[in-house]
């Protein structure tokens, strides 16, 4: 199964090119998330680092996107992009 990332509205815009391909459920991908506020970090988030008490950057399965997706402590997601090779 894989995962589409079309159909997620908290996750925040994407480049075209980066919709278009759906996901494995296992690959993992690194995120940045915003909790509402009060909220704790989700167990399912591998955490790389914090900023501030609302915004986090973590590792997640794709699969994980529908996690997130329901989970009414996340207000918003945003998926790391490589940058380009400069020579």
């Amino acid at each position: 199964m894989s995962v589409d990332l079309k159909t997620f509205k908290k996750l925040e815009s994407l480049p075209a090119a980066t919709l278009a391909g759906s996901r494995a459920d296992n690959e993992r991908l690194v995120v940045m998330v915003r909790l509402r506020d009060g909220a704790k970090q989700p167990s399912y988030i591998l955490p790389r680092a914090k900023m501030g008490p609302r915004i986090l950057t973590g590792e997640i399965k794709a699969s994980d996107l529908v996690r997130i997706e329901s989970d009414p402590d996340i207000e918003s997601v945003a998926l790391s992009r490589p940058l380009p090779l400069v020579e």
